[in-house]
C-alpha cells in the first residue's frame, strides 16, 4: 500500500552557522572553531526529521532563482525529503540566516528574507491534500498556510500548527485553523497575561477548538493540554538530560517528531516523550537541523533512557 506523505510547508532558509566560544556584547571579530552551511527553516527542519525517521514527506516553500537557492536544493536533496513541490520565485533572493552558537549551546540568529519573495500561494497544488496523512505548517509564510489549513480541513486531514513568535493576530488566526497547536515559550506568553505556561496554555486552549495544545520548553520538556482529557488536566512531559552543544532547530525537530509520530498513530503521551528525546538528542550535535535523530536511534536512546 502507498504511502500517505506528511506536507510541510513555511520557511525555506540558507542556514551559515559558526561555532564559536562566546557570542560577543560589543563588535569584535571572532573567529570560528567550526562553520557548516544548511538547507533549514522551521518546516525544512521538521520535514528533513520526518524523513530521517522513515516518514513520507514532501516540503512545500519557496526560494528564489539565485545561487542560494540552488545551493538549497541542492543540499535538501540529500535527504528523502520530495522538493519538487517547492516554488523557485523568478528575480527574489531566497531567504538567508547567519547563527552564532556558543560553547552552551545558546545561538544568535540574524534571518533575512527578501521582500521579493512572492508571497502568492494560488500556485500550490492542493489537489494533492486529500490523499495526505497530515500537514504541518510554520508561521513564515501565512498567505501559504491559510490555504494549505483551509483545504486540508475540508479534506479531513489532520493540521499541525507550529506556532512560533509571530505577531499576536497571526497566531490567533492561523490558530483557528489547526487541529494541534504546539507553541514555543516565547510565542504562548505573548498571547496571555497568565503569569506561568501552564496558565497561560489553559488560558489559550480555552478560546480555541483545537483537539491538542502544547508548548516547549526546552530542557524542561513539554505541557499538552488535550480536549476531553481528565479534567482538562494539563499532562507535564519531562525530556532528558544532555549537555547541549546546539540548541538550533531543536524546536523543529520536536514539531516533525511529533507529526511523524501522531501519523503513526503514537499516543499523545508517548508522542510527546519521543518528540522531547529527539529535540533533546539534536542538541547534543553542532549544525541546527544535521542533529536529527534516525528512527533506530531514537528507539535506542529511548530504551536505554529510564
Amino acid at each position: 500500500m502507498k504511502r500517505k506523505p506528511v506536507i510541510c510547508l513555511g520557511c525555506a532558509f540558507w542556514d551559515t552557522i559558526f561555532k564559536i566560544e562566546r557570542i560577543p556584547g560589543h563588535g569584535a571579530k571572532v573567529l570560528p572553531e567550526k562553520a557548516v552551511q544548511v538547507a533549514s527553516g522551521m518546516a525544512t527542519a521538521a520535514a528533513v526529521t520526518i524523513a530521517r525517521l522513515g516518514g513520507h514527506v514532501e516540503l512545500w516553500a519557496r526560494v528564489g532563482d539565485d545561487p542560494t537557492g540552488e545551493s538549497f536544493l541542492r543540499d535538501l536533496s540529500h535527504e528523502a525529503v520530495r522538493i519538487d513541490r517547492i516554488r523557485r520565485v523568478e528575480g527574489a533572493r531566497t531567504a538567508f540566516s547567519t547563527i552564532l552558537v556558543d560553547r552552551e549551546g545558546e545561538r544568535l540568529v540574524v534571518p533575512y528574507t527578501d521582500p521579493s519573495l512572492d508571497p502568492d500561494p494560488s500556485w500550490l497544488p492542493l489537489q494533492a491534500v486529500a490523499d495526505a496523512a497530515a500537514v504541518l505548517v510554520d508561521m513564515r509564510w501565512p498567505e501559504g498556510a491559510r490555504a494549505l489549513l483551509a483545504e486540508a480541513r475540508r479534506c479531513g486531514v489532520p493540521t499541525v500548527l507550529d506556532a512560533d513568535v509571530s505577531p499576536p493576530e497571526a497566531l490567533r488566526e492561523m490558530m483557528t485553523l489547526a487541529d494541534h497547536v504546539l507553541f514555543s515559550e516565547p510565542a504562548l506568553l505573548s498571547l496571555s497575561d497568565r503569569g506561568t505556561p501552564g496558565e497561560a496554555l489553559r488560558d489559550v486552549a480555552a478560546g480555541i477548538e483545537a483537539n491538542v495544545v502544547g508548548v516547549t520548553l526546552g530542557a524542561a520538556g513539554a505541557l499538552i493540554w488535550q480536549r476531553g482529557g481528565s479534567g482538562g488536566d494539563i499532562a507535564t512531559v519531562p525530556s532528558i538530560p544532555v549537555r547541549a552543544v546546539d540548541t538550533l532547530n531543536a524546536g523543529d525537530v520536536w514539531h516533525g517528531t511529533y507529526v511523524y509520530g501522531l501519523v503513526n498513530d503514537w499516543n499523545l503521551e508517548p508522542r510527546v516523550r519521543m518528540a522531547n528525546m529527539a529535540a533533546a538528542m539534536k542538541c547534543e550535535h553542532f549544525g541546527g537541523r544535521l542533529g536529527s535523530p534516525t528512527l533506530d536511534q531514537l528507539l535506542e536512546r529511548s530504551r536505554a533512557s529510564p
